[in-house]
């Protein structure tokens, strides 16, 4: 409590402070039309304290402090006897004003944001640079050291993946999709369309297998993020997709919803202790607490460690994460459904197109920029994923991932360097999928 109230005081007066400056600020602009010579004169003074200050920041010239302060008396000198003694006529003093204005509304904003977002990272970056300490500047270092860290990534076991059950169900899957395309567009009846269900719903799955090859093959933080990705992404959104097609219009339709909208409603260590009790175990013999060995074991089975066996163990994380998602991608999608154009699907089923054949080539296509939307919200999310990891396993039994891997090398370990160069990946990875969503978004809104 004696530290809380120290901090609790100090952002009291931050806020006090800014706003302040902001009221200090509108009302400097409202003198720039009434009295310029004293706008120009505070104007000057302000803009001399600044660069004074900055002159002097690393404190290379005598006078300390008495530079800031003799900035601003120069500052507001010129401003007053030089600028203010030429005053702007009334309507370019308003212009001026009003040009100035949205800076100074957006300065609060932007001052919050840049001590809390901007000038970390920035810092941030400049620690992934330096040594354990930051006692000095070791380059690229702590990168070479994080991908010459086989438990954090390893293309050891890559081999594998081929010689795998799960990729030869996947190849055989595959190569019986694009047989049967070939062979029907041959037939004369249908052009090779790669985009119909069959061949998208095989080549999927077996897409969906190789990643399941992959996930027993690869080892490392990295990797499991890139599982994490590709599997709760997918899933997510397909099962948010599958629900919004099915209930919609159906009997029950907000009941269904809001059950499954409800986990959004749990944060996320609370959704992990409550699937710490569905996978909890208890050695053979005694009573068992967690629901899943519960019923393992009741249709005969042992009961199973579940989120100690590797590599699956990632998985029964990731459900978790699904759980918890799936209500978002439904709703989301389910009110892009309900926007499309009755007429449009009516035609199709005049035209003698099926329910699923309207859907695949109306539905789905309408609804597609939203559907993008939400893989990139869920990707942007997943590669954050901390808190279940944390509460679940502690990221041990190779279920560690990024976020994870660096608080403990920063605030455990204590080596600053190469927590903050985790950071600074998982920052890089990020970024573009922003950028995407923002470019999506102008575009749409220019249209």
């Amino acid at each position: 409590m004696s530290e809380l109230i120290p901090s609790l005081a100090g952002v009291v007066v931050a806020v006090v402070v800014t706003v302040a400056l902001f009221v200090a600020a509108n009302l400097v602009l409202d003198q720039a039309v009434r009295r310029y010579r004293l706008f120009a004169t505070i104007t000057g003074g302000v803009l001399g304290v600044v660069v004074g200050a900055l002159a002097n920041s690393g404190g290379w010239f005598l006078g300390g402090p008495l530079w800031p302060l003799g900035g601003a008396l120069l500052g507001a000198l010129l401003g007053g006897l030089v600028v203010g003694r030429r005053p702007l006529s009334r309507e370019r003093a308003q212009r001026l004003a009003d040009r100035l204005r949205p800076a100074v509304f957006l300065f609060p904003a932007l001052l919050f944001l840049s001590v809390g977002l901007v000038i970390p990272t920035i810092r941030t970056g400049y620690l992934s640079l330096r040594s354990r300490r930051s006692e000095e500047f070791i380059g690229f270092g702590n990168y070479r050291e994080i991908f010459g860290d086989r438990t954090i990534f390893s293309w050891t076991g890559f081999g594998n993946i081929f010689t795998s059950r799960l990729f030869i169900a996947a190849a055989v899957i595959a190569l019986i999709a694009v047989l049967v395309t070939v062979a029907r567009s041959r037939g004369g009846r249908y052009a090779i369309d790669l985009s119909a269900p069959v061949p998208v719903i095989s080549l999927s799955a077996a897409a969906s297998l190789v990643v399941l090859a992959m996930v027993g093959a690869m080892r490392g933080v990295i990797w499991n993020n890139v599982f994490w990705v590709v599997i709760v992404t997918g899933v997510s959104t397909v099962l948010g997709l599958a629900i919004a097609v099915l209930a919609d219009r159906a009997r029950g339709e907000s009941v269904a919803k809001s059950l499954i909208f409800l986990p959004m409603a749990i944060s996320f260590v609370g959704a992990s202790v409550i699937w710490r009790f569905v996978y909890a175990w208890e050695p053979a013999g005694s009573s068992q607490i967690g629901v899943l060995n519960a019923a393992w074991v009741a249709l005969g089975g042992v009961p199973q460690a579940w989120t100690s066996q590797r590599p699956w163990n990632s998985l029964f994380l990731m459900v978790i994460m699904i759980w918890i998602q799936t209500g978002f991608a439904m709703v989301v999608l389910s009110a892009a459904i309900k926007g499309v154009p009755s007429e449009l699907r009516e035609a199709a089923l005049v035209d003698g197109a099926t329910e699923a054949q309207a859907f695949w080539r109306v539905t789905l296509p309408y609804v597609r920029s939203t559907v993008a939307v939400v893989i990139t919200t869920l990707i942007i999310l997943v590669l954050k994923v901390y808190d279940i990891v944390k509460v679940m396993t502690n990221g041990l039994s190779g279920t560690d991932v990024i976020a994870n891997r660096m608080f403990d090398e920063a605030f455990i370990a204590r080596d600053i360097g190469v927590g903050s160069a985790l950071a600074v990946l998982l920052f890089l990875a990020v970024v573009p999928l922003m950028f995407i969503n923002a470019r999506r978004a102008r575009r749409e809104e220019a249209t």
